[in-house]
This record gives structure tokens, C-alpha cells and sequence, in this order.
């Protein structure tokens, strides 16, 4: 098959189907994790975004100009350049200014963007988010956790194991604003402490409990259909991603990084932004690359040095704009 689409599609099966479809059991294991471990991205973003964000006072004006405005621009600009590079690309596309603008708002140009767009409708809705969450006390934040626990993972779970579909009218709460509200709840009002030691053995042990149960619903999923099925993969990711979260709050402030590390923690988290944005760029420049390696390497070599590849380009495409005058402002 590989042999009669283009390489950018060959690229693209190999990113969606490679694990669940290998017989060797050494890239089937990383490649699994790696899919595991991918879902809780998002959420971790959208919980520390809960933690720096909800609890912080600041004025309508400042909150559109500072935040929303800028989100605005940087969706534009970049939809803009990919929108570009992509008539490039294809000499059968021409432009058309209506054509952009349709796209833009139907967030078709650059699927990765889907998160800005989210982001903006969380920046969007925080002035009322900041007013419930600040009078809420413990208790009712605790109900709202444990209802979405109960609703959306043990639903989920529940419909997996016995193939009865629960109203999904029932989840009223939308997932990415109860990953904001569990950011705040376990970032300010949750004393992990630098001492207690409970919290990372706890918060370690869910997490292999979660990656465990995760790879049983997978085997009895391939059991029962014969076929793996990656929506399996997101019935404890919430449960993972609070876990990862505590854990590593619990573990930096027990812990002390070497100010070296520290350093280049901080250098790279201020890039985040900015490498999320170029990536896309980084891969398609990398995309043969990918495709030499995996005809002449193994998959997983291929896989981890194109992934890896293309973060450090973008990483330095980041570095670069960083120190241009308008540029830096955006990223």
C-alpha cells in the first residue's frame, strides 16, 4: 500500500495505525506508552493553565489585552503562514482571501491549532470561572471532581465493559473546563507537603495502576473485536493525568534540582509556545528524513529520532524568533 500513496500519507498511516500493527512486541510496548503517556498532554497544560490562572486577580481589560488579544494574533499570524506554505505545497490551491477567513474560523489550516482554539474559549469563559471557583470551598470543588470521576470515567469504563451506552446528556460539565477547576483545586488548595511521602507513593501507584488497566482494556478489546481501538487508550487519562500531576508537584517540592537543570527547565518552558506553534514546520522539513529511516533502520529509531528531531528544530526556529522585535512579543 505504502508504495502508491505519497510519502506525506505513508507518514500519516504510520503515525495513526504503527503500534497496532507490528508483530514485534519490543515497538508494540513503545509505542503504546508513547500513545498512553501522549494523552495526558493536553490535560496537564489545561490543569497548570487552572493553577497560575483561576486564583489570579486581574481587570476584564487586561485579561482581553493581555491574554485573549494575544492568543487572537498569534491563531491569525500563524493560520496565516501555514495557510501559505500549504498553496505552496500544492500548486492546485490558489489564493483567495475569503477562502483564508473561511478556513481560519472553521480551524481547518493547521490541525494542531485545535488547542488554540480551545484555549481562547477557556480565556473566554475565566472571569466567570475565577467567580465560581473563588466561592467554592473544598467541598464542593471535591463533589464537582469526584461527579466527573464518576460520570465521564467510570461511565466510560462502565459502557467499555458491558457495551451499554450511558446518555451522554449526563456529562454537563465539558472536560476541559473540569481539567482547569482540577488544575486550581490540586495546584492551591491541595497541601501535598514537602514531607509527606504518602503523596508520591499514592500518586506513583495510580499511575502504574493506570498504564496496567490500560493495557488490559486494550488486550480484552483486541480480544473481543480482534482489532485495537484507540479510544481505549482515554479511559483513565484523567485519572493519569491528576496523578502525574500531583506526583510531580510533590516530588519539586521535596526535591531540589540541580540549578543547571532548573535553568534549562525554565529556558525551555518559556519556548513552549513557540515550539508548539513551529513543530508542524519541523516535520514536514523532517518528513524525509523520517521516511529514509524507516525504509532503512527499524521503526522505532525512526519514530524517536524524527519525533525528537523535530522538537529541537522547532526548539531553535523558537530561539531564533525570540529575539526579533515583533516576533518575540507573540511567543
Amino acid at each position: 500500500i505504502c508504495g502508491t500513496v505519497s510519502p506525506e500519507w505513508r507518514f500519516r498511516i504510520a503515525r495513526n495505525t504503527h503500534y497496532s500493527n507490528t508483530d514485534n512486541p519490543v515497538t508494540w510496548w513503545f509505542s503504546f506508552l508513547g500513545s498512553v503517556l501522549c494523552r495526558v498532554n493536553v490535560p496537564l497544560f489545561i490543569m497548570i493553565t487552572g493553577t497560575l490562572l483561576l486564583g489570579k486577580k486581574e481587570k476584564m481589560q487586561i485579561l482581553f489585552k493581555k491574554r485573549i488579544l494575544r492568543i487572537v494574533v498569534t491563531l491569525i499570524v500563524f493560520s496565516f503562514f501555514y495557510y501559505i506554505l500549504n498553496i505552496y505545497k500544492d500548486e492546485g490551491i490558489s489564493f483567495s482571501i475569503s477562502e483564508f477567513l473561511r478556513d481560519l474560523l472553521s480551524g481547518s489550516i493547521q490541525d494542531s491549532f485545535w488547542y488554540l482554539y480551545l484555549y481562547l474559549g477557556l480565556l473566554l469563559m475565566l472571569p466567570f470561572l475565577r467567580k465560581m471557583v473563588i466561592s467554592c470551598g473544598n467541598r464542593e470543588l471535591q463533589y464537582f471532581l469526584l461527579l466527573q470521576f464518576v460520570l465521564e470515567t467510570g461511565g466510560g469504563v462502565f459502557s467499555f465493559l458491558t457495551d451499554i451506552e450511558i446518555n451522554e446528556n449526563l456529562y454537563v460539565v465539558n472536560t476541559y473546563v473540569f481539567y482547569l477547576l482540577a488544575g486550581y483545586y490540586l495546584g492551591r488548595r491541595v497541601d501535598v507537603g514537602r514531607k509527606e511521602k504518602r503523596w508520591g507513593f499514592i500518586s506513583g501507584a495510580v499511575i502504574i495502576f493506570c498504564l496496567v488497566g490500560t493495557f488490559l482494556f486494550a488486550k480484552l478489546d483486541l480480544w473481543r473485536k480482534g482489532v485495537y481501538n484507540q479510544s481505549v487508550l482515554d479511559l483513565l487519562a484523567a485519572i493519569l493525568s491528576m496523578s502525574i500531576f500531583i506526583n510531580i508537584r510533590w516530588f519539586c517540592q521535596r526535591y531540589d534540582i540541580f540549578p543547571q537543570i532548573k535553568g534549562m527547565i525554565y529556558e525551555l518552558g518559556s519556548c513552549v509556545f513557540g515550539i508548539y506553534l513551529l513543530e508542524q514546520l519541523a516535520r514536514m522539513q523532517l518528513l524525509p528524513f523520517y521516511l529514509f529511516l524507516s525504509e532503512n533502520t527499524f521503526g522505532i529509531l525512526a519514530c524517536f529520532s524524527y519525533v525528537i528531531g523535530s522538537f529541537f528544530l522547532a526548539w531553535l526556529y523558537t530561539e531564533a524568533l525570540k529575539h526579533t522585535p515583533i516576533v518575540k512579543k507573540i511567543l
